[in-house]
């Protein structure tokens, strides 16, 4: 007491007082107002120097709060993006989500041994793919890609493949603009990263392949619809001859579709007016080492129109998986006979360490395979084991372009995401007409691919 007696009569409370409520780190802590709660109850401030004080409190605890969030905001702005790396790949991406930018890409490279058998198939090496691409988002609403192919394989002689623009502001519906793939077969629509093959069926000469235009789809858990018009390819010049033009459909029913649980019905329809009015089919057995072609039907004039129709099957029960195929093509000539050519695939495979194939209803295809275990994080990765049956036949009255019947077997390894080393064994078992008749050559084929 003789203590604040003595505080009192030389003012130094004030003084203190001062002190304290200018310094934020008091202000924020509860010891001031136990002080001051003390000191007003033995009498040595008064009320009126009691209100005066919790009201500079009060204020000095605001202007701190505001501070603070002032600060908060610019720390917000300063990082208003989130970066991340994944599986080798770069994203960049806004905290709302409205903005995205993704850098990826692809490498895949070959090496293939022949059992010639008469064919002449040289043994070797290539690089299959090299691509990189930008994708993302803008405004929400808006999504985009570019992709280049440095190996060369793309649709156009400096290997564009992708280069569109698209909107999903849509209820349910999304529209697409510029090259991309038409909607048609679903060996084609699942990326060549996560292929279960290295290469795609035979009936793959059928495939719609790339061209500008324009499409709507609509995807959901159970059903997806796609329906597009297309010009040519990007790397069509035009000159003196009108370019191609055509339309293409794809109608998917899923009426199993969970995790590890798929039943997947397709059908599909593809309409081309060919520049030129000539169309070619061709195929090699399905490798693309040697470059030979098992089935060729050659330049084929006088065409009007082709129409092609598929029907798609696929199932899955955890580890094990099947997809199906079928594709019909009518050739319609002008002052000649039409033409059909047809061909059909099954494959089946079997992850022997557990995973499955995930599988996305936007756009009703499969995708990459994540293994359990990663190789380096004690694990071994995913191990796959398949099996495919293909043919097609491209002999039709004065056409013999061949009639080509492959079995295949496959080991796959992902020993980590986006990682993936296969090895597939094709064994041609019967060649009918063409330039390969009766020849059934042995192709064993490995890939290591990183794609990210």
């Amino acid at each position: 007491m003789k203590l604040f007696t003595y505080l009192r009569r030389t003012q130094l409370i004030p003084a203190a007082f001062l002190l304290i409520i200018t310094s934020p780190s008091l202000i924020a802590g509860s010891e001031l107002l136990t002080l001051i709660n003390m000191l007003h109850e033995n009498g040595m401030v008064s009320d009126q120097q009691y209100a005066r004080l919790m009201d500079e409190i009060r204020s000095g605890k605001v202007q701190q709060e505001e501070e603070k969030q002032a600060f908060q905001k610019q720390l917000d702005e300063a990082s208003a993006v989130k970066v991340s790396v994944n599986e080798g790949g770069l994203q960049i991406k806004s905290r709302d989500g409205a903005f995205s930018a993704k850098v990826g890409g692809r490498m895949q490279a070959d090496g293939a041994w022949h059992h010639d058998d008469g064919s002449n198939m040289g043994d070797g090496s290539k690089i299959r793919r090299a691509r990189l691409y930008l994708k993302g988002r803008l405004f929400h609403d808006w999504f985009y890609k570019f992709e280049y192919d440095f190996a060369g394989t793309g649709d156009t002689n400096n290997g564009i493949t992708d280069i569109w623009l698209g909107y999903s502001g849509f209820d349910a519906l999304s529209i697409k603009f510029g090259h991309f793939r038409d909607p048609f077969m679903l060996q084609d629509q699942i990326s060549d990263n996560n292929t279960q093959f290295t290469e795609r069926a035979l009936l793959d000469t059928f495939t719609a392949g790339r061209h500008i235009g324009i499409m709507a789809n609509s995807n959901h858990n159970h059903w997806t619809a796609a329906v597009g018009l297309f010009g040519d390819k990007a790397r069509f010049a035009g000159g003196t001859s009108d370019e191609g033009w055509g339309a293409a459909g794809r109608l998917t029913w899923m009426p199993f579709n969970q995790k590890h649980q798929l039943l997947h019905l397709g059908i599909a329809a593809n309409y081309r007016n060919p520049e030129g009015q000539s169309v070619r089919f061709k195929q090699q057995a399905e490798t693309h080492v040697s470059g030979v072609n098992f089935v060729d039907t050659g330049s084929i004039s006088n065409v009007q129109d082709t129409l092609a129709l598929g029907a798609e099957f696929a199932a899955q029960y955890h580890s094990l998986y099947t997809q199906a195929e079928y594709i019909h093509t009518f050739v319609y000539r002008q002052h000649d006979t039409d033409l059909n050519f047809d061909g059909w695939y099954v494959q089946t495979g079997w992850f022997i360490t557990g995973e499955s194939r995930p599988y996305t209803h936007k756009g009703a295809k499969f995708k990459a395979v994540k293994p359990d275990n990663i190789v380096g994080q004690g694990g071994w990765g995913a191990w796959e084991l398949g099996f495919r049956y293909s043919t097609i036949d491209l002999n039709e009255q004065t056409i013999h372009g061949g009639e080509l019947d492959n079995i295949t077997f496959a080991i796959n390894w992902f020993p980590a995401p986006g990682l993936r080393m296969s090895a597939n064994y094709v064994q041609v078992v019967d060649s009918e007409g063409g330039n390969h008749a009766n020849e059934q050559p042995g192709i064993l084929q490995f890939r290591g691919q990183w794609a990210f």
